[in-house]
């Protein structure tokens, strides 16, 4: 996760307040080049404070009557604002009204009281000081954590603000006093630490989007990899654990340099955060005490905030022109690591999943406008859309100019702002494509195709011979995605298919194959390489489905449950209402003949409407006996254990019919807060009172549509090439 979705908003918004200032005519002046900073900071850890001074150096484009602004938190006293030797300017203060939501801010305004011109440059020495604002607390509400926060969006030193495109980069030297039991990090390079640990310097030489100053009560450990610099930065002394990191650090650097190019920084610092976060910045990673003590953290989300350093920070997002980073981090992070492992193609199956389960006529939006996630629907879009972009994009053009744009484009663009077109650009000089065209459906329009097998028929042709023929439609309203279409052909004696790749520019596509023998099978995107609308009977049935259902009804057991098992589900029910004018059906299981249309939610082991959801289990091999659940073989006694079941809703009605067994009601606080994060399962097995998973699964996948059999048999999908034929040492 990109540190954008925690920190810009913050910065948006305190952008928006600055209604109430008062601005002198005109635009603020351009910058050329990286502002540089040259900051001394005096930190109070206890009091949340401290005092500062910022030596600013700034290189000016040269323009006549305009104004040089900048931006402090509002809250930060101000003391001397000067420029040295120079008497050719008047500086001017002003305060912004602190809006509900908003952050306060004081403007700097600095303007020319001559006719001259501005100089090639221009130094400012600006000391200010007072509390700190930590946009992980922005209320400062009172926090077990010790710890110090401060980014951009604190506004712990003067800023620019951009009226549109991307904010001035900057490069910096920090200094830091501090009591002798903290540390502090931040980016680029430690150049000093006092022996008696009470005084850092940062530097960052390369340019920055951001300034970050983070510290607590550290324990220091600390590796070197050729040439890199590798620090954790723990809340406790465990040296194990740094290890663990520090071995996947080196193979993650090495494997993501061998298939992009260069590590941008000096260091990478694993940093622990008591609250659970997951954020990428500059040169460390932000990672909660809990999650990083995952033992599957190392192999999925880890990588993929190490893959940040590459895209988004490094080669910056331009806001305005979409925010490409998180799907491409996500396509050689989570995708290529599962791809390497012959899953590749289950992972594009979720994304597509989630994209019908979340995203809707409603909430839909275009690539293009993607800025960073805000909930599930910007995700299956931001993530999972763009995702699934590059894998069509790299069917286009192919594995070795996939790879060749990718390092292009990150040679080019380090240490700049990128947009979705300058990434088109990298793309169309490796492959020597024209690709305007599909960049331009698939990044400005919302949506994606309606695939469908409208026909498939064959004849005999020649004394052995076959000839099939196909004919498949975009059913969307609007005009045809253009895609490259993979089609798999089993004939009969082959186990295994011929794939044939056709190029689909028009909503109707005619295609013949000569084959040797008889077809036996055609199915269309067998590898689910296609950003497309799923068809519902396609979808294995899965919680996300009903979480993402716009009414669905609630269906409240009549008896049978302790009181405190009812009061839970009465609780749960209404957690799951997002808008309390919206009514959302309330029902009990002694009227679920009155059941609306849509998802259910459906609660309590003897709820009498979840008998209706029975046969669906028994087909799917589970057994609800007296005593226990049996599932895949696997045995749970009812006892101690919460089921969660996710079926097709019984009946003829569309949706997803989700049963909620909980085993105390201790259980099901743990249950509302837990279940939102395993969307793409079918069935969950938790136990205690915590609850802890102890199973999860998904149903089998049944592509509707696509797929067109002439004779039964066993047919096969031998395992696709990944884009790379090497791995993580």
């Amino acid at each position: 996760m990109d540190k954008r979705e925690l920190l810009k908003f913050f910065q948006w918004t305190a952008f928006f307040a600055l209604g109430s200032l008062f601005f002198w005519p005109g635009i603020s002046l351009a910058l050329e080049g990286p502002v540089h900073h040259k900051i001394w900071v005096k930190l109070d850890p206890d009091q949340k404070s401290a005092q500062i001074k910022d030596i600013l150096t700034v290189h000016l484009i040269e323009e006549n009557d305009f104004v040089l602004k900048f931006y402090l938190h509002g809250d930060f006293w101000l003391g001397a604002i000067k420029i040295p030797d120079n008497t050719d300017f008047i500086i001017e203060i002003a305060r912004a009204q602190a809006t509900e939501g908003k952050i306060p801010l004081t403007e700097i305004a600095i303007r020319k009281i001559t006719d001259l011109p501005w100089p090639e440059f221009l130094i400012i020495e600006f000391e200010y000081g007072g509390k700190v604002f930590n946009p992980q607390n922005p209320e400062n509400a009172p926090s077990a954590d010790p710890g110090i926060f401060l980014s951009g969006a604190s506004y712990f030193y003067p800023q620019t603000l951009a009226d549109s495109g991307p904010a001035d980069l900057m490069t910096f030297q920090l200094t830091v006093d501090h009591p002798d039991d903290w540390k502090v990090v931040s980016q680029g390079r430690k150049m000093v630490e006092t022996k008696k640990g009470n005084r850092v310097i940062w530097e960052a030489v390369n340019p920055m989007e951001e300034i970050f100053l983070i510290a607590n009560r550290f324990h220091k450990f600390q590796s070197l990899h050729n040439g890199v610099d590798l620090y954790a930065y723990l809340l406790k002394p465990e040296p194990e654990l740094a290890n663990k990191y520090f071995r996947a650090t080196k193979k993650y650097i090495d494997f993501y340099e061998k298939l992009i190019g260069p590590y941008p920084y000096p260091k990478f610092a694993l940093i622990e955060n008591s609250l659970q976060t997951g954020y990428g910045m500059a040169s460390f990673t932000f990672l909660g005490s809990k999650i990083i003590r995952f033992p599957f953290i190392l192999n999925t989300s880890y990588p993929h905030e190490i893959l940040h350093n590459w895209w988004g920070n490094s080669v910056y997002i331009d806001p305005e022109n979409g925010n490409w980073a998180e799907g491409l981090t996500a396509y050689l992070s989570d995708h290529l690591l599962l791809d390497l492992q012959g899953k590749g193609n289950q992972y594009r199956l979720q994304q597509l999943i989630k994209n019908l389960n979340y995203v809707n006529e409603s909430n839909d939006f275009p690539l293009i406008n993607f800025k960073w996630r805000t909930d599930m629907p910007s995700q299956a879009i931001g993530y999972g859309k763009m995702l699934m972009m590059l894998h069509m994009l790299r069917l286009q053009v192919g594995d070795a100019s996939f790879l060749k744009a990718l390092r292009e484009f990150y040679r080019d663009r380090r240490f700049r702002f990128a947009g979705l077109d300058d990434l088109r650009i990298s793309f169309e000089s490796a492959s020597g494509k024209d690709l305007s065209n599909f960049f331009a459906h698939w990044t400005y329009r919302k949506g994606g195709p309606e695939l469908k097998l409208t026909l498939a028929t064959h004849t005999l042709a020649g004394s052995s011979g076959h000839e099939l023929r196909i004919k498949v439609q975009q059913a969307q309203s609007g005009p045809a995605f253009p895609i490259k279409l993979p089609v798999a052909i089993w004939t009969q004696g082959n186990a295994t298919p011929e794939i044939q790749m056709l190029d689909m520019t028009e909503k109707t596509l005619t295609a013949s194959f000569s084959l040797q023998g008889e077809p036996g099978r055609v199915l269309i995107d067998p590898y689910t390489e296609i950003f497309r609308k799923l068809d519902r009977k396609e979808v294995p049935p899965a919680i996300g489905q009903t979480y993402g259902s716009a009414l669905p009804s609630r269906i409240m057991p009549t008896e049978g449950d302790f009181p405190d098992v009812l009061m839970g589900y009465h609780e749960f029910a209404q957690s799951l209402v997002k808008d309390s004018s919206v009514m959302t059906p309330l029902l009990n299981d002694d009227k679920s003949g009155l059941v609306p249309n849509g998802s259910l939610w459906i609660f309590g082991r003897t709820n009498a409407y979840a008998r209706r959801l029975k046969p669906q289990l028994e087909n799917y091999g589970v057994k609800l006996k007296e005593n226990e659940v049996v599932i895949d073989g696997k045995s749970f006694p009812w006892k101690d254990h919460s089921f969660v079941f996710t079926l097709q809703r019984p009946g003829e009605q569309e949706g997803s019919a989700t049963w909620v067994i909980a085993s105390s009601g201790e259980s099901i606080p743990g249950l509302i807060r837990k279940l939102p994060h395993y969307g793409k399962y079918g069935v969950l097995v938790f136990k205690g009172k915590e609850p802890e998973n102890t199973f999860k699964g998904s149903w089998p996948f049944q592509p509707s549509g696509l797929m067109k059999t002439f004779h039964p048999g066993k047919y096969t999908l031998p395992p696709q090439r990944p884009l790379v034929d090497y791995s993580p040492d």
